[in-house]
């Protein structure tokens, strides 16, 4: 039986996720709205926050909402199983490849948090705003750690597949 490392690492299965995170980005161009949207900024503040809601009528908040429902919560899913394979083939099964899914946890307490603020809106509530604006601020904290794994994975495997090379000859 495989485990979640060969699943995740299988080539096959990493470009159908790549396809369905390419799918679901798309899609939630369209339900996010960008310069609105709290999940997309990083450590804002109660103000900001409920300024940014203001500026949304009441449509674009409730296709807000949905967007976190019908995409925004499969894709966490997604992106942390592709992100965690292609994790795992750079670094083979070590700690590392579990950072996408503590970003899927950040991002889901996140969700939570934005849900409850847009049902919540016009009343403000300045502790759901910042849990989370904390939990998107670990969110993409935890993305940049990603990526330097990601980036910091690349380069070793570059540079120990060019010395092991040039040492054997």
């Amino acid at each position: 039986m495989k485990t979640i490392e060969d699943f995740v690492s299988d080539k096959r299965i990493l470009i159908a996720l790549f396809f369905l995170i390419v799918a679901l980005n798309l899609s939630l161009s369209f339900f996010m709205p960008k310069e609105h949207a709290l999940d997309l900024k990083f450590a804002y503040t109660f103000s900001e926050a409920y300024q940014s809601l203001s500026e949304m009528d009441s449509d674009t908040r409730s296709f807000y909402r949905l967007g976190i429902w019908t995409l925004d919560f499969p894709y966490m899913i997604v992106y942390s199983l592709f992100f965690s394979g292609i994790l795992c083939r750079i670094w083979g099964s070590r700690m590392i490849i579990y950072i996408p899914f503590f970003i899927a946890v950040f991002d889901f307490f996140e969700n939570l948090m934005v849900l409850r603020i847009l049902k919540l809106f016009p009343i403000p509530n300045r502790l759901l705003t910042l849990l989370a604006s904390g939990f998107t601020t670990l969110k993409w904290l935890a993305v940049g750690l990603m990526f330097l794994a990601i980036l910091w994975g690349l380069w070793r495997l570059y540079f120990s597949g060019k010395f092991s090379t040039s040492s054997s000859s």
